[in-house]
């Protein structure tokens, strides 16, 4: 007679129950394997993109430097131009120098010739030389006009003298002062807008010339040195107009330089933008990946 499992007292060994259990025990060890072999992939990655960040903050750095040389370029030329400091031109030409200098070293230090045809070093460094060409073009025309405005008063004393020597030369003197008066206007103003109602600065000078020469009685001194002042001041304006055609110029070159930094700012701003990017989402997937797994283990553990 055949004795059943309950009368023979022995319990049923839960085979199923454990195969489930070192089934469920593999897979979270291949699943582990698999986690760890992509984090050190998403390590790589990641450590990829942080090493690639002090290049691109260099690329904002220089961009700095070079919007910070441009105004102080700007700052040094109406320095110049306005308060006549000497030194200011100099100061110009060190700081095209230094700029010259910045391209040119980082020019060097890029390898990579993708980025190389990115930024146009050779068309920046065009626009360096012929900004300061145009300068030096300026600063030869500004010092003209200087020298000739010293000669107009130089000779505005020899006029003075012979008004002086004549009888009644109040009338002389306020023509005389009409002139430069006139003349310093046109300086000051020329590149103001005209109003249609008001004559030009150089028509009111002719007119306070004629004025002195009516006064003067065809006077031959007085003459003669009025033909010379009038040489004098065509030649000055002349010197402006030089020096009016090159400024536009100028600005321009200058409008080119200054895109050197703004293509350095975007250049920099856009890849460590992407990197901040790459860097969050590779994180992210890093974070879940192993709080995914660290589930998948209290589970099988605890189940």
């Amino acid at each position: 007679m055949t004795n059943t499992v309950s009368e023979l007292n022995i319990e049923p060994k839960p085979v199923q129950k454990c195969c489930l259990e070192d089934k469920g025990r593999r897979v979270v060890k291949v699943a582990f394997s698999i986690c760890t072999a992509l984090s050190l992939l998403i390590g790589t990655l990641l450590l990829f993109n942080v090493k690639t960040i002090p290049k691109y903050t260099s690329l904002n750095k220089a961009g700095k430097q070079i919007l910070e040389s441009v105004i102080e370029i700007q700052l040094e030329e109406e320095n110049y131009l306005l308060y006549n400091q000497e030194d200011a031109f100099d100061n110009v030409k060190d700081e095209i120098n230094e700029l010259r200098k910045l391209v040119s070293s980082y020019e060097k230090s890029m390898p990579a010739e993708k980025e190389a045809k990115l930024f146009d070093f050779a068309a920046w460094d065009e626009a360096i030389s012929l900004y300061e060409r145009l300068f030096d073009q300026f600063n030869l025309y500004h010092k003209a006009v200087e020298k000739h405005i010293i000669e107009l008063r130089i000779l505005e004393k020899s006029i003075l003298a012979i008004i002086f020597s004549k009888m009644n030369p109040e009338r002389g003197i306020i023509a005389l002062q009409e002139i430069r008066i006139h003349e310093k206007g046109y300086f000051l103003y020329r590149n103001y807008p005209k109003t249609p109602d008001k004559r030009s600065f150089q028509d009111k000078r002719k007119e306070a010339v004629s004025n002195l020469l009516m006064w003067a009685q065809h006077d031959k001194r007085i003459e003669e040195l009025m033909e010379k002042d009038d040489k004098l001041f065509k030649t000055i304006l002349n010197c402006y107009k030089s020096q009016d055609a090159i400024f536009p110029a100028l600005k321009k070159e200058g409008g080119k330089i200054r895109n050197v930094a703004e293509k350095f700012f975007e250049e920099g701003n856009q890849k460590l933008y992407l990197i901040s990017h790459r860097c969050v989402f590779l994180s992210t997937t890093l974070l879940l990946m192993w709080l995914i797994m660290a589930i998948a283990i209290a589970v099988t553990r605890f189940r």
